[in-house]
């Protein structure tokens, strides 16, 4: 059996763009997929108003949709092995339950029109988004980095154009891109030293108040760290290593506190206001929802008074005290959200990303082979899964989400392709 790196990108296809004569005096070619991909990830971090804040990456990607029905029409195939993945549909007929279901709950609670076209048009771009990014990474396995690259130099860009959020340049514009490029780079030295390097950034990015990305510097750093030892051991010393990653991270954050104290219990009052309502609102309506961004409901309301109660314990100000425009304000949680607005059915896809997430982590650090992208996909499931429970899947999320999609069905092929090897070389 010929051995395999079982990556993204084949270690022959590496090694020859990076040391084969011929290729570097070959002309230089540019795919116009690879260009789609690229500008898709960059203008993701630049919005127009359409009803709702929508990037337009995404604009992109749903005329890429678009020119890829176009193929499957005047084929009468599917463009590329990842658009007849069983994966992409499985996730496809989880949105369109969660579709059906927005618009039974919407209907049932007489939520308002303009919310209800934001929650449906928001449903429906998601589903165009994984199926464009589809496309584009079957088109090219090397798509998939040419739209990271993309993403990361978009976030730059808009820092640098329109300015940082909050005007914090760190965790609102070069933090993350630079650490996508340590993670990339770095595996060339090898592995301890990529584990070294996740350590240092999570260290800085805790220093710099980017709590949730350095904590997941460190847990990456973790799990390529189990990379190094047996594999039939790895699984035991995971509570060890998690366990290592949480004093690391109290230790960090106990240091480095001070400096942001003020700001980073406001943020801390924020989200578990956000937890709270979102999770009381799935219990008094599990199954119908509350409606699209809760128009016609007290879920807002409750949140706003949970977020004073905890603010005044917490002796903390600088909240309103009322949204004038309660849609304006997105409770910072995909799977929370869709549950609390369309009920069990409307968290379908969430509940399914979630469990691909998972399986798509642990193929990556307890069955396959080490290879040069594997901190990078660590660290960017691990980010997907962190936007599952503590983020919002509107405006560039929805672009985010469909590129671990796209990554995730990049590791499922490899998957499968590792398999039937295994099959062709057993016994007859």
């Amino acid at each position: 059996m010929t051995p395999s790196t079982h990556g993204l990108v084949s270690r022959a296809a590496w090694e020859a763009s990076a040391t084969a004569p011929e290729i570097r005096q070959a002309p230089a070619r540019f795919p116009l997929s690879a260009l789609a991909s690229f500008l898709a990830g960059a203008l993701t971090s630049f919005t127009v108003s359409l009803g709702g804040e929508m990037p337009l990456g995404e604009i992109i990607l749903a005329l890429t949709a678009g020119w890829a029905v176009l193929c499957v029409i005047f084929n009468q195939c599917w463009p590329g092995p990842l658009c007849r993945s069983r994966l992409l549909w499985t996730w496809l007929a989880a949105q369109l339950v969660a579709l059906c279901s927005y618009v039974f709950s919407d209907l049932y609670r007489h939520s308002f029109p303009r919310d209800m076209a934001r929650g449906w048009s928001r449903m429906i771009f998601l589903a165009v988004d994984i199926f464009a990014v589809a496309y584009l990474f079957g088109r090219s396995r090397r798509n998939f980095l040419w739209f990271l690259s993309g993403q990361c130099a978009g976030d730059v860009a808009s820092a640098v154009i329109l300015g940082p959020l909050f005007g914090d340049l760190w965790k609102f514009g070069i933090g993350a891109p630079l650490t996508v490029l340590l993670f990339w780079l770095a595996p060339a030295a090898g592995r301890f030293a990529m584990v070294v390097a996740a350590g240092a950034a999570g260290v800085l990015h805790f220093a710099l108040d980017y709590r949730s990305f350095g904590g997941l510097c460190l847990l990456a750093g973790m799990l390529i760290l189990l990379h190094m030892v047996p594999r039939r051991s790895r699984l035991w010393l995971v509570p060890l290593g998690t366990a290592a990653v949480a004093v690391a991270v109290f230790w960090t954050y106990g240091h480095t506190r001070s400096r942001n104290e003020e700001r980073t219990t406001r943020s801390d009052v924020e989200r578990s206001a956000m937890a709270t309502a979102a999770i009381e609102a799935i219990e008094s309506s599990p199954l119908i929802g509350h409606g699209s961004w809760f128009s016609n409901s007290h879920v807002y309301d409750n949140f706003e008074l949970i977020r004073r109660e905890t603010a005044r314990e917490a002796h903390v100000g600088g909240f309103p005290d009322s949204s004038e425009d309660p849609g304006t304000t997105a409770l910072h949680s995909q799977i929370l959200v869709a549950l609390a607005e369309g009920g069990l059915f409307g968290g379908a896809f969430f509940l399914v990303f979630g469990a691909s997430l998972l399986r798509a982590l642990y193929q990556t650090v307890f069955v396959r082979r080490w290879h040069r992208l594997a901190p990078l996909c660590i660290l960017l499931l691990l980010s997907a899964l962190w936007n599952l429970f503590f983020s919002p899947f509107s405006g560039a999320h929805r672009v985010y989400i469909a590129m671990a999609c796209g990554l995730m069905l990049l590791l499922h092929e490899d998957r499968l392709a590792a398999n039937r090897e295994e099959a062709a070389d057993g016994p007859a």
